[in-house]
């Protein structure tokens, strides 16, 4: 029997260092909403099941507008406070064994991303996409550089991550329980004693759009995908 995948999809940010008034999920990038671009391709995915959609509770009527008719059953809950609310919520409504929980700001995510954190979700129990700091990386204190970081031990972490949803519910409910509050869902579940996560290699095309020049360059990565498909 194949055990279910729920796609939790995270929606209720405002956006607020966009200085635009719409949320920024709502947001037209190059003709499209952005919470569009994940929700196609999480719908287009085989191993997905389901897909939760995590919104705000000002925002159901800019939701109505803008969402697409989807081939997937798909159910809208209302996040909270914080983004860690907020995927709890979705956890918590997801039914599938496993769970993706991905940012409706990395609008470019990729199938091919989605199936490489699937199957190591299924080998590990939980998966998360990681690129690699080009960067050099110092250690300051006091706005004084005071050591170099080895920086192939640090990675970038990504979404979807991937979890057995019992263990990703377990992780949220202690966090916020606890009142301790994580970056993402790989925190909360690497906080437990005894989890592991795989890393796979991400993509550096999933951006997360925070700020314009964010967005020019999602702009740029959808011209030149566009002009492949020419």
């Amino acid at each position: 029997m194949t055990e279910k995948i729920s796609a939790v999809l995270l929606a209720a940010g405002r956006g607020t260092r966009l200085k635009n008034s719409t949320p920024k999920a709502y947001l037209s990038l190059c003709k499209k909403p952005i919470l569009n671009y994940s929700l196609e391709c999480l719908a287009e995915c085989d191993a997905v099941s389901e897909i939760i959609v995590v919104i705000h509770s000002d925002d159901m009527e800019l939701f109505q507008k803008v969402v697409p008719k989807l081939v997937k059953p798909m159910r809208v809950v209302y996040g909270g406070a914080q983004r860690q609310d907020s995927a709890l919520a979705g956890v918590r409504a997801a039914t599938g064994t496993y769970a993706l929980v991905h940012d409706a700001a990395r609008p470019l995510v990729s199938r091919e991303l989605i199936e490489r954190v699937i199957e190591a979700m299924k080998i590990y129990g939980a998966a998360i996409p990681v690129i690699p700091i080009s960067d050099s990386v110092k250690r300051v204190y006091q706005d004084h550089i005071i050591a170099d970081v080895d920086r192939s031990e640090f990675f970038c972490a990504q979404t979807p991550q991937g979890f057995r949803r019992d263990v990703l519910l377990e992780a949220l409910e202690r966090a916020c329980e606890g009142g301790r509050y994580f970056t993402d869902e790989a925190g909360a579940v690497l906080a437990m004693k005894g989890v592991q996560a795989k890393a796979v290699p991400g993509d550096e095309r999933n951006i997360k759009i925070t700020t314009m020049a964010d967005w020019k360059l999602a702009e740029y990565f959808i011209a030149l995908h566009l002009r492949a498909c020419l």
